[in-house]
């Protein structure tokens, strides 16, 4: 719903809107700023006021406040106040509590707070739902704007909405990921790291930065329970715990997650992964085996393994196919003429 330049919408008037593939009558308005409500229960605020006020509730003040520290209100502020209003609509609960579009609604009451003569940011337009509409329809209206919708959220508040979906409303992986377009299997590893990170990796935190290592960490846990290279290790208690506190030490990077299998394999690079982190592992590798650190040597051991499993139709083809022995062609002479750029002597053995 475009409002540009001051324009606005004319109050009441009804129209119908799909959620959860069900076709709600709903009605747009103009309503009061102070009649709009912020609502505490929206993910990135929920996980906020849970994991760093302490579940303590906020006064419409302090939710206020919350907000405009979020990550993109200034430059969304600045957008509203330039355009002199709003492109979209904020979605309210029946009686004026904000589901879909809190930051909104906080610049305008901000922008109201002010300037209260300013008429532009007296009434806000918004999109009114029956009070028929259940609590978890509206949940999964959230979901739908904020997981697979444009304006998405931070992984971590994806990761607490789908949470509180299935714990909460006893929504089927099946169901979310429909709303979300996610995979099924995506949503359970969303569920497994969140799960993860609450459980085993908060419970790590000595130092009073639980809500940051939520907020940031949760890329560690998706790598961590999503690799498959890693899914015996994860069956390990130990090795969970051990995970955990190198997340929380800042030990492990989310992208080196992804490599985690190859030290926890070396007991040499176990020991310094343990006492001073991946790099000091990785480091023990490359000493261990120098080859590991490059990725075309690694494909040239991979390479030789291939053609000594070769098949008989590709043996047939290297017969029967110009292309094919073309590419043999090639790969020899390239093999002779690193060969000899390297000092090697093909067909003895090399000190």
């Amino acid at each position: 719903m475009l409002i540009l330049d001051g324009e606005r919408l004319m109050p009441a008037h009804g129209t119908s809107l799909t959620i959860a593939g069900c076709v709600v009558e709903v009605t747009h308005e103009l309503m009061a700023v102070d009649d709009v409500h912020l609502n505490p229960d929206n993910p990135r605020i929920r996980f906020q006021i849970q994991h760093r006020k302490g579940g303590k509730a906020l006064n419409s003040d302090e939710l206020l406040g919350l907000i405009r520290d979020q990550p993109g209100y200034d430059a969304l502020q600045k957008a509203i106040r330039k355009a002199g209003g709003l492109y979209e609509p904020v979605i309210l609960r029946h009686d004026g509590l904000v589901v879909e579009g809190n930051t909104r609604a906080a610049v305008y009451k901000m922008l109201n707070n002010g300037n209260k003569a300013d008429p532009r940011w007296t009434k806000m337009p918004v999109v009114r739902l029956p009070s028929t509409v259940p609590a978890s329809v509206l949940a999964r209206l959230m979901a739908s704007y904020h997981i697979a919708g444009k304006t998405v959220w931070r992984p971590y508040a994806q990761a607490d909405q789908i949470y509180h979906l299935r714990h909460t409303y006893n929504l089927t992986p099946a169901q979310i990921a429909d709303e979300t377009r996610m995979t099924e299997r995506e949503i359970e590893q969303y569920l497994e790291a969140y799960d993860y990170l609450v459980k085993e990796v908060l419970p790590q935190v000595s130092n009073g930065n639980g809500s940051d290592i939520l907020e940031s960490k949760f890329s560690h846990a998706l790598e961590f329970v999503k690799r498959k290279s890693l899914e015996p290790f994860r069956k390990n208690p130990d090795v969970r715990q051990q995970v955990a506190k190198l997340i929380v030490e800042n030990k492990i990077k989310g992208v080196e997650v992804r490599e985690l299998d190859k030290v926890l394999k070396s007991e040499r690079a176990s020991i310094a992964l343990k006492e001073n982190g991946f790099k000091a592992a990785r480091q023990v590798l490359t000493e261990t085996d120098p080859v590991a650190e490059s990725k075309t040597l690694k494909t040239m051991k991979g390479l030789a393994r291939s053609l000594g499993k070769m098949t008989q139709p590709d043996i047939t083809l290297l017969r029967t196919s110009d292309n094919a022995r073309q590419a043999l062609v090639d790969l020899y002479e390239a093999i002779h003429n690193v060969a000899a750029v390297a000092g090697i002597k093909l067909g003895g053995k090399n000190a």
